[in-house]
């Protein structure tokens, strides 16, 4: 009898931790700004990047909705990269010798939007002492209009 009872204890302590992280998981897919939107690729010389974009509702006061850019290129210790951001083809980040670390290279930067527009989030590097160069993009719907 103490072995069933020890037995059921187990498995509803395990069901509630299978619950709460379903829930978690639940919980960040429905965000209140709405899920990211990503895409990744390589460079013209086979380097390895991935681009995310998403909206938040942490920008400056009187326009809080901002929409981010995530970048990240796969690069080895050292590399000298040029990366600029922009938002419906207006720049809003420029690093002229951005210099890899062993993560490789991570940009994340917010850029203050609108609601009731599309935003296509681009991003432009070239590595500096061999040329290639990585063009990407995003389109982000309609913010929802509870964020921001």
């Amino acid at each position: 009898m103490r072995r069933a009872t020890a037995g059921i204890a187990i498995a509803l302590s395990g069901l509630a931790v299978v619950s709460g992280v379903m829930g978690g998981i639940a919980q960040a897919g429905a965000r209140r700004c709405g899920p990211a939107v990503k895409t990744n690729g390589v460079g013209t010389l086979g380097t390895s990047w991935k681009l995310k974009s998403q909206y938040d509702d942490d920008g400056p006061v009187g326009n809080p909705l901002v929409a981010g850019e995530e970048f990240e290129i796969a690069t080895a210790v050292g590399q000298h990269w040029s990366v600029s951001f922009a938002d419906n083809g207006v720049g809003f980040f420029s690093n002229p010798d951005d210099v890899s670390t062993a993560e490789g290279i991570r940009e994340v930067h917010p850029n203050p939007t609108k609601h009731n527009q599309t935003n296509r989030m681009s991003v432009h590097a070239k590595r500096l002492d061999t040329g290639e160069t990585i063009d990407g993009f995003v389109d982000l719907p309609f913010a929802p209009p509870d964020c921001g």
